[in-house]
């Protein structure tokens, strides 16, 4: 349909990522038919629907986030009711004459999340990394731990076995600190559990050093330079064996002076060599908020390059505004030991990766979709140094035979080593495009222009696989895209605090990025239709949400606007007999779709 003040047909669409939907109540068929109900209310023509694999545990192809209490309450009696929720939800789409797309997510095995050791949730027969157990993974990596995408290589030492005898703070810069010997406080434990306190009164020493390199924060801005004064405080003298040390202080305020990213504000050392650790602070995605004395801690979290101060209360907020539960300091801890994997990204150079992608693929094609959607993010692979991943052996194999030698750690090589990497995607794009186009489907990917780039900072990063190279530009050459859904959004939305007023998330700033520019010119003139998908209920207000959705109205580049997600805008009720609206965003939309004439 061709609408005012346009030339060509407008999309409005909707995104259900299913298993947030089920964290507030059940959904019987009658309530998947609400769903689309207020859909179509709000002047949506299209929904895209994220897939997560079989819901039979025995398939290969089987998934399991909503099996796993830890979060999507409702999940189980969900899947007994609807079966698996796509196939569900593909014919009661259209019988309300909606498009519904499949979205696949090939990177996404499962979370990132743990459960300490110590935990009554813990599971020693999980997926491992330091602190716990990855929470949530699908049965795939249960038999194919080694697909995940791997560390480099290093070399030393059982780490966890060496003592600890000198710990190193740092700050950002040499501002005076009030922390003093005395409002020091250690804490230790051997299982990330219900830390213990131990009586101990380090030599304690403040200094002024010059950095020994530069640090840049989640959002790629510096924090220290290289060489830059920095204030210090060593506490020697400790002798502390345990695998996991905490080091806090009795402050009870917020208004802490020693400041830092976590990965750059604590150094463990053993007989004058640094130990390698990963670090946490209160800092987390999932599980929040932390509290160390009766819990455990999100080490190697992602979230390590936030800055936040040493000396603010190391209690759990009185009041939780979401931000404040998801990015604390009032401590820093360190775990002697690096982790060797990702916590759930597979590696694409396995065969076993492949075969599971392929059967996600015919599956979803075979509910009866009208197109496929890839989507490369995920929440398998948020960890502190991303850029230290992705070595795994048959990419190193495949290296040295192109090559005939062993890769090194020089750029050259490493870019070699994201082109191999990326042909093996390419051809998974070659395959799926064509398996789509063979039923008379469609064929989108979603253009990740936050990742999409040469350096991306560690914000954009997050969530998506390292050191691989997506020749986006190949398969727009080679056509086989029928249409892109264009993200510029950071992971979750954080491109700024969520309580804070938008700036990196401003649409039109988002658009003047000089990477998002030339995706929009090569998919336009490639005439390629381009659905803008934008995260509603975060950093930016209904108001300028709906001004979004306008501008993109008129914005010729774009053919689509998509709203991201259903489940900010209405919640099930938890005996899941009805929806309930939240904030009037359902009719407010409805409003600017009556406006814009797509109603």
């Amino acid at each position: 349909m061709i609408h005012k003040n346009r030339n060509k047909e407008f999309v409005l669409s909707v995104t259900v990522d299913f298993p947030d939907d089920i964290i507030y109540g059940p959904f019987s068929l009658k309530l998947i038919d609400e769903i689309m109900c207020q859909i179509r209310y709000m002047g949506a023509t299209r929904v895209y629907w994220l897939y997560y694999g079989d819901v039979e545990q025995d398939s290969y192809w089987a998934g399991n986030i909503y099996i796993y209490n830890g979060v999507f309450t409702y999940g189980s009696k969900t899947i007994s009711d609807i079966g698996e929720p796509l196939k569900a939800a593909v014919p009661i789409a259209h019988k309300h004459g909606l498009e519904i797309y499949g979205v696949i997510k090939p990177y996404n095995l499962g979370m990132s999340g743990s459960h300490s050791e110590g935990s009554d949730l813990f599971n020693p027969n999980g997926i491992q990394r330091i602190g716990g157990n990855v929470g949530q993974t699908i049965p795939f990596l249960d038999k194919y731990p080694h697909t995940r995408m791997k560390r480099k290589s290093y070399d030393g030492p059982d780490y966890s076995s060496l003592n600890i005898d000198r710990i190193k703070l740092l700050n950002k810069d040499n501002s005076p600190t009030r922390i003093k010997s005395e409002n020091i406080q250690i804490w230790v434990s051997n299982n990330n559990f219900k830390y213990k306190k131990i009586d101990i009164k380090p030599k304690f020493n403040k200094s002024i050093e010059l950095a020994q390199k530069k640090t840049t924060d989640y959002y790629g801005e510096t924090v220290t330079e290289f060489g830059q004064p920095v204030s210090t405080i060593t506490l020697d003298d400790i002798n502390i064996k345990e695998k996991y040390v905490l080091v806090t202080t009795d402050f009870e305020d917020d208004s802490g002076d020693f400041i830092n990213t976590a990965v750059s504000m604590i150094q463990p050392y053993h007989k004058s060599k640094i130990i390698p650790s990963e670090v946490a602070n209160l800092s987390t995605v999932w599980h929040r908020p932390r509290n160390f004395r009766t819990g455990g801690l999100e080490f190697d979290s992602g979230f390590g390059t936030l800055q936040c101060s040493l000396d603010s209360s190391n209690k759990p907020p009185e009041v939780i505004n979401r931000w404040n539960a998801i990015q604390r300091g009032g401590i820093i801890a360190v775990a002697k030991g690096l982790n060797d994997y990702l916590p759930s990204t597979p590696c694409e150079m396995y065969p076993e990766v492949q075969k599971l992608w392929d059967g996600w693929v015919d599956r979803v094609l075979a509910t009866g979709v009208d197109g496929i959607d890839i989507r490369i993010s995920s929440h398998g692979n948020l960890v502190d140094a991303p850029y230290e991943y992705g070595f795994d052996a048959p990419t190193i194999e495949k290296f040295i035979n192109e090559n005939g030698y062993e890769p090194t750690d020089n750029q050259e090589d490493k870019i070699k080593l994201s082109n191999i990497r990326g042909r093996t995607y390419t051809e998974f794009i070659r395959k799926s495009s064509s398996k789509a186009r063979k039923l008379g489907k469609e064929f989108h990917f979603h253009m990740h222009t936050e990742a999409f780039r040469k350096n991306p900072v560690h914000g954009q990063i997050l969530g998506f696989p390292p050191n691989i190279t997506f020749d986006w530009g190949k398969w727009v050459n080679e056509k086989l895209i029928d249409g892109s859904t264009f993200r510029t959004s950071w992971f979750e939305g954080w491109e700024d605090p969520p309580n804070e007023n938008a700036n990196r998330q401003s649409l039109k700033r988002s658009l003047g990025d000089p990477i998002a520019e030339e995706a929009l010119s090569k998919l336009n003139q490639n005439k390629i239709p381009l659905y803008l998908n934008r995260y509603i209920g975060r950093s930016v207000g209904l108001d300028q949400y709906l001004d979004d959705y306008e501008s993109t109205f008129n914005d010729s580049r774009f053919a689509g606007f998509d709203v991201y997600e259903f489940s900010d805008l209405a919640h099930a009720t938890s005996d899941g007999l009805k929806l309930n609206e939240i904030k009037n965003q359902i009719i407010e939309i409805r409003k600017k779709s009556i406006q814009l004439g797509l109603l």
